[in-house]
C-alpha cells in the first residue's frame, strides 16, 4: 500500500470535492484521481460514490478510519524517535481559538522558546468545533480553546476560567458623552461592572473571527455601532483606536494588556445574562497521540502561565 494515496484520500474524504482538494495541496485533479483508484485497485473496492454527488461507501468510511490512526500512529512514531535521538528537535502544531488566545499564544512562545529554541511551533487559528475534529484527525497535536467537547478520544486539561469586559479610553467618553456623564459612568462601572446598554452609542470594534462581541449586543437587545472590523484580534484593541472606538475583550485579554497600554485606557467587567456565560479554557490533546518531551514542556508552561495570570 502505498502511504502517499492513504493520505490524498483522507485529504479528499475531507472536502468531498476533488478540483478542490487537488487545488488545496497543489497537484493535478488527475493526479489525486489516480491516487484513489490505485487505493480502490490495492483493496479491489469502491472507495467514493461519484453520483448524485462525491460521498463515501461504506468501505471508503472503514478505510477513512484506519487512514486517521494510521496518521496518528506515524505521528506518535516520530515523536518517540526524536526523543530517542535526544536532538531536542521538532514540530508542534498547536490550534488555538481565535479571541482569546492569538494574544497569548505569543506569551507562551517565548516562555517554550527558552527551553527548547530548536522546536518550531506551528499555530492554527479556528473555532473550537474546527479544532476539535482535527485534534480528532491527528492534523493537531494539541490545541488551547474554550472546553467545550466531550469526547473519550480527547484528554482536557483546565486552564482558566474567561469573562467579557468593555475597553474604552476616557477620551473617547468625554467626547462622545460629555465630561459629567462621563465620569458618572466610569464611577458606576468601577464599583458594579458595566452595563452595554449605557455604552451602546459608542463607536465599536468588530472581529470576524469570533461571535462573542455580536453575542454580548444581542444578550442585551442593543444594536452595535460598528465603525470598524478586522480579522485579527490583536487589531480589534482599544490601544490602537483610542480616540475612534471602544472594544468587548475577554478577561484573558484584559489581564496581559492591563499594565501595558496607556493610562487613558479604562477596562470595566461586563455585566452579561445567565444565556451568555464563556466555556472555560482547557488544553487538549488527543489520547492516543504521543506526548513527546516538548509536548509535555508546552502543556506545563501553559497550565504555569495561566495560573499566575488568574493570580493578577
Amino acid at each position: 500500500m502505498d502511504t502517499n494515496s492513504l493520505y490524498y484520500f483522507a485529504e479528499a474524504a475531507k472536502d468531498m470535492n476533488f478540483t478542490k482538494t487537488a487545488k488545496r495541496l497543489f497537484i493535478s485533479q488527475q493526479n489525486l484521481s489516480n491516487h484513489i483508484m490505485r487505493l480502490e485497485a490495492y483493496y479491489d473496492t469502491k472507495l467514493f460514490e461519484r453520483k448524485p454527488h462525491l460521498s463515501l461507501t461504506y468501505s471508503g468510511e472503514v478505510l477513512l478510519t484506519y487512514a486517521t490512526n494510521f496518521k496518528i500512529d506515524e505521528d506518535n512514531l516520530k515523536n518517540v524517535l526524536t526523543d530517542i535521538k535526544e536532538k531536542e528537535r521538532g514540530v508542534l502544531k498547536i490550534g488555538c481559538s481565535p479571541m482569546r488566545t492569538s494574544i497569548v499564544m505569543p506569551q507562551l512562545a517565548v516562555r517554550f522558546a527558552q527551553k527548547y529554541p530548536n522546536v518550531e511551533l506551528e499555530f492554527y487559528h479556528y473555532h473550537s468545533d474546527r479544532l476539535t475534529d482535527m485534534l480528532l484527525s491527528g492534523e493537531l497535536d494539541m490545541a488551547v480553546t474554550v472546553d467545550r467537547f466531550e469526547h473519550s478520544s480527547l484528554i482536557s486539561t483546565y486552564l482558566f476560567t474567561d469573562t467579557i469586559y468593555i475597553s474604552v479610553s476616557k477620551t473617547l467618553l468625554i467626547q462622545h458623552f460629555g465630561e459629567e456623564h462621563a465620569e458618572e459612568l466610569i464611577r458606576k462601572a468601577s464599583e458594579t461592572g458595566a452595563d452595554l446598554k449605557d455604552f451602546s452609542s459608542l463607536p465599536f470594534v468588530n472581529v470576524r473571527l469570533t461571535n462573542i462581541i455580536r453575542d454580548c449586543f444581542k444578550d442585551q437587545h442593543c444594536e452595535p455601532n460598528f465603525i470598524i472590523t478586522t480579522d485579527i484580534p490583536r487589531f480589534s484593541l482599544s490601544d490602537f483606536y483610542q480616540e475612534i472606538a471602544a472594544s468587548i475583550i475577554t478577561r484573558t485579554v484584559y489581564l496581559i494588556m492591563k499594565d501595558r497600554v496607556d493610562k487613558d485606557i479604562l477596562f470595566f467587567p461586563l455585566n452579561t445574562t445567565k444565556d451568555l456565560s464563556l466555556h472555560d479554557l482547557a488544553f487538549v490533546r488527543h489520547r492516543k497521540k504521543y506526548l513527546s518531551r516538548y509536548g509535555q514542556c508546552f502543556l506545563d508552561t501553559t497550565v504555569q502561565f495561566f495560573q499566575e495570570l488568574d493570580g493578577n
